[in-house]
């Protein structure tokens, strides 16, 4: 029981990654389906938070998350419900309960990174290794924006070949308490380029 939950779990945040890059790529890149989500997000969103520009926002800007006006997270998660309901018939109980709270961990930590990424809190957790890889990764995005369209879990930018650690300056929005971010993805450039050469 224990195992399909995981399974299920583990699925959920794979397919989610797909999701986010589909949706992302898609739905927010594009005006194909949306010119509200296309405005709000390819026009608005990335001429504010510009990279080597704006990408960091200051204190003064008053950044705020407010869930009801800016987020999608209730209406994705409810239309997946179809699909959490067949993979608890079909995979067991623990499976769908799995897949479940899987698409809603990746939700929340989509709009929990993304916010956090563009807004420098100096909490610890933004100190982090990890967190700076974040950042990085999704500055390269609003640098060039048909690269890095995943925020969470980089697998479908990986898969798809949508994935690029291009080298950046130092963004100069950065706050003075916060470290610069141009080193965590040396590690991955090192070895894309080590690859590179090889082939």
């Amino acid at each position: 029981m224990l195992v399909s939950g995981l399974l299920g779990l583990l699925g959920s945040l794979m397919y989610g990654s797909f999701l986010e890059w589909f949706v992302h790529k898609v739905v927010m890149h594009t005006n194909r389906i949306s010119q509200l989500a296309f405005d709000r997000h390819a026009v608005d969103h990335h001429t504010d938070r510009r990279s080597l520009k704006s990408f960091y926002a200051q204190p003064e800007e008053n950044y705020v998350y407010h869930l009801g006006e800016s987020s999608v997270i209730p209406l994705l998660w409810l239309l997946h419900v179809p699909m959490y309901l067949a993979v608890g018939k079909f995979g067991g109980v623990a499976a769908g309960v799995g897949c479940a709270v899987g698409g809603m961990l990746y939700l929340i930590g989509y709009e929990f990174i993304h916010f956090f990424v563009h807004a420098p809190r100096n909490y610890l957790f933004q100190r982090t290794r990890l967190f700076r890889f974040y950042c990085e990764y999704h500055r390269v995005h609003h640098g060039r924006a048909r690269v890095n369209y995943n925020v969470v879990m980089p697998l479908a930018d990986f898969i798809l070949r949508t994935q690029s650690f291009e080298p950046l300056r130092v963004e100069p929005s950065l706050l003075p308490e916060m470290t610069p971010d141009t080193g965590p993805l040396s590690a991955f450039r090192r070895r894309s380029r080590a690859t590179n050469s090889q082939a």
